[in-house]
């Protein structure tokens, strides 16, 4: 068995460096994935950085690529096919994947987090989590499909639609999708609430309507100023108060959709909850449903996810570029192509 090359996590002050571990092999049911594009996502880079990774640990889980290996009891794929691949476990069978919540299912490991990610150039992935990619689209484009996923999951939970204004608190790329995905729902108009010039200037490429800087007003000033009270409120940001922010310029019997994976112990505001009828609800990951379906905005070309990318690395510069996303200024999304 040849070595393989990865990204792994060494320690919190090196952060991760790229070495050789063994080449995978798929177990009955699953296939090796040759990665040609891997996402560098926010909840790694905040992991690799806080040191909550284990050592030796292979992180990456927003991937495209091409079947080189199958299994002995996988049928309906072939080599060389490319294919989008959700990184989320999932026994299809237990309460919680009956839920739609596959990320939670007891019973099977998620790629990237709880088994061998995809920061390298091959990786093990359970065949029932493969999405086809048409030919003619660039393999590259799969990549997108896990947080536009995850954007997409987080407007359905808002359940808006067409004349519903909404808010979407923070640009990160997270953000971003969620744009793009309000903009699939027909919802608008839609304001966007962030930082970073770069990102802001993204928002506005994307699709929103309105774009403000939260370092000039605040979400609750705008939304007095302007007169506006939304629909929904799709919180990304994790900023120490957007939560309780988010509840304040939500019209009655509107939304709030927690996405931001935030340590903030937030006090909730109880009466104005119940006498405003808000729903409150957090959202993280997707369904399987929500995946395929992504797959197919992107391959027909509904969504302007090629803007969101500022960068693309080789393996060898993909430690280095997961430490200057710690501190993004104007770069928005970074793609690691180990094949490359």
């Amino acid at each position: 068995m040849k070595p393989v090359r990865a990204v792994q996590y060494v320690d919190r002050d090196t952060g991760t460096a790229v070495g050789e571990v063994p080449d995978p092999v798929p177990g009955p049911d699953d296939v090796v994935v040759a990665v040609e594009a891997c996402g560098l996502c926010g909840s790694d880079v905040h992991a690799i950085a806080n040191g909550s990774v284990a050592p030796g640990q292979i992180s990456g889980h927003e991937f495209s690529g091409r079947i080189a290996a199958l299994g002995a009891n996988v049928t309906g794929w072939s080599e060389g096919q490319p294919v989008a691949a959700s990184p989320l476990g999932s026994c299809g069978k237990c309460r919680i994947c009956a839920r739609g919540l596959p990320f939670r299912c007891p019973n099977a490991p998620n790629i990237g987090i709880t088994a061998t990610g995809a920061y390298a150039e091959y990786v093990r992935v359970p065949a029932r989590q493969l999405v086809l990619l048409p030919d003619e689209l660039p393999v590259e484009i799969g990549s997108h499909a896990e947080p536009l996923s995850v954007s997409s999951q987080a407007v359905k939970l808002a359940q808006v639609g067409p004349g519903d204004p909404v808010l979407v608190y923070g640009v990160g790329p997270i953000g971003l999708y969620a744009i793009m995905a309000l903009k699939l729902a027909g919802a608008g108009p839609i304001v966007a609430a962030g930082r970073s010039a770069g990102r802001r200037q993204a928002a506005v490429d994307v699709g929103a309507d309105v774009v403000i800087d939260t370092r000039e007003i605040s979400v609750p000033e705008y939304a007095e100023q302007s007169g506006t009270r939304f629909a929904a409120v799709i919180e990304c940001s994790a900023a120490p108060g957007a939560f309780n922010e988010a509840i304040s310029v939500t019209e009655p019997g509107g939304t709030v959709v927690e996405v931001a994976l935030t340590p903030e112990v937030a006090p909730v505001p109880l009466f104005g909850i119940i006498s405003d009828g808000l729903h409150l609800v957090g959202s993280c990951a997707f369904s399987d449903e929500t995946y395929a379906e992504s797959v197919a905005h992107l391959a027909a070309g509904r969504v302007p996810v090629g803007r969101l990318v500022s960068e693309r690395v080789s393996l060898d510069d993909t430690p280095d570029a997961l430490r200057r996303l710690q501190t993004p200024g104007t770069l928005v999304r970074i793609l690691s192509l180990p094949s490359s």
